[in-house]
């Protein structure tokens, strides 16, 4: 069986038929999923971000489901109740997360002060509260016997309200310091 997933506009209120529908993408063949997944992520060409990524409550609940799957827990996927538990500390809420990569020859000690900013339909932008979180390389010693580590990128999230967003394109901006670095244009209406 093959799946077939029309692009609809971003589910602001998550419903039964929604539900439903997710649970039906996380049981689908792996490259339908995969499918389903790859119109969630935006590579960059950049040298510093690669990538911004959303997470919708219905892509949220497709992932969850899918992760029951990979569990052998079947039965996740055959009703509503428990995907409508599962979703409801995050209901109405999606995240949006860029992934910083920073330059070899760069010895940071603490993560630069990178931050998303979202751009409103009049196409003006507005810094949203982020979350930083470092990555740090795999521990190596150095010729002096010292285990250590570098800094070698960086996760970027912040949780909006779906409503807030809508249904509309937007800009989805990184910025350092406050000064713009990359953007990405995401019509959140022809996302579940």
């Amino acid at each position: 069986m093959r799946l077939v997933c029309a692009a609809v506009a971003l589910v602001v209120s998550m419903n039964g038929s929604d539900i439903e529908r997710a649970l039906a993408v996380a049981r689908a063949r792996d490259a339908d999923r995969q499918q389903f997944h790859s119109r969630y992520v935006f590579k960059l060409g950049g040298p510093a971000v690669t990538e911004i990524e959303v997470i919708t409550d219905f892509r949220r609940l497709v992932a969850i489901a899918e992760d029951h799957v990979l569990r052998g827990d079947w039965m996740f996927t055959r009703g509503t109740r428990a995907a409508e538990q599962a979703l409801a500390p995050t209901r109405g809420t999606l995240l949006i997360r860029a992934q910083v990569r920073f330059n070899p020859m760069n010895t940071f000690i603490a993560a630069p002060d990178y931050a998303l900013a979202i751009g409103t339909p009049s196409g003006t932008t507005y810094p949203v509260d982020t979350q930083l979180m470092p990555q740090y390389s795999v521990p190596f010693k150095t010729k002096q016997g010292k285990t250590l580590s570098s800094l070698i990128g960086a996760t970027l999230e912040s949780t909006l309200p779906s409503e807030g967003i809508g249904q509309a394109a937007r800009a989805v901006v990184v910025t350092l310091e406050g000064k713009e670095v990359t953007r990405t244009v995401v019509d959140f209406g022809r996302l579940d």
